[in-house]
């Protein structure tokens, strides 16, 4: 079991502009990362990563973009710790929706996650331990019918880390899944909900990370969730089946 403190570690975060991915820049920063990878989509959003310091290394990456995603083995050349956490939120009714919607979950969620890790194994591998922190979601682990698609996608990343855990625990690389409940962030908005403050979430998943744990609860919600889960997958899907 692989416990990973962030002290003169560095760390390669996506999606890090906003949200979650933000506070946990930030939280890296406060841990002490000699570097900070931060990821953003578009330029219009790069501004608040180039205000946080000499240590925080901007890079562009779209998930719909495969030449982005291959520019990242050129541009990191040393990393500890990649955390997948960029990724697509919407409320898609399976039935009522357009598979095509549904299929650009996947493809950002799902593959957009296996292809950066992908390109960012090779240098994970050059460290005597490293580690993969992926971003799905407690739907992820039984399905809110109200967003169909966003947990068929989160169940994919679930899968995609549990399949990428076997295949690296070799290598030296620990695998971490985190499994939020709602998150205080731009895509939460609008839902009539009792959020938890991104920063205590960021905290959370990092003090996971040290301790060597594999699946993460890191809010008030998921903490109740996950033992429901790891006792009784159906009682959690029958509570889930009325969102």
């Amino acid at each position: 079991m692989n416990t990973i403190e962030l002290k003169n570690k560095s760390v390669l975060i996506t999606g890090a502009n906003r949200g979650i991915g933000l506070a946990l820049v930030k939280k890296a920063l406060e841990k002490g990362a000699h570097k900070v990878y931060a990821t953003y989509r578009s330029e219009n959003n790069r501004s608040i990563l180039d205000n946080l310091g000499k240590r925080v290394v901007p890079i562009h990456l779209d998930l719909a973009d495969a030449s982005t995603i291959t520019n990242l083995s050129k541009l990191v050349s040393s990393l500890d710790v990649l955390i997948n956490n960029a990724g697509l939120f919407t409320g898609i009714d399976v039935l009522e929706d357009s598979e095509e919607q549904l299929r650009n979950d996947l493809e950002t969620n799902v593959f957009g996650t296996l292809a950066v890790t992908k390109a960012l194994v090779p240098t994970l591998k050059k460290q005597d331990s490293a580690a993969i922190i992926n971003l799905s979601s407690i739907a992820g682990l039984a399905s809110m019918p109200s967003f169909g698609g966003y947990s068929i996608s989160k169940a994919g990343v679930h899968s995609l880390t549990q399949s990428l855990r076997g295949k690296l625990k070799a290598d030296g690389i620990s695998v971490h899944g985190v499994y939020p409940g709602p998150v205080a962030t731009r895509l939460t908005e609008g839902y009539d909900m009792e959020t938890t403050p991104a920063s205590v979430v960021a905290e959370n998943i990092f003090k996971g990370l040290e301790k060597g744990v594999e699946d993460i609860f890191p809010d008030a919600l998921s903490e109740q969730v996950g033992p429901v889960y790891l006792s009784s997958p159906k009682t959690l899907e029958q509570n889930f089946s009325a969102f």
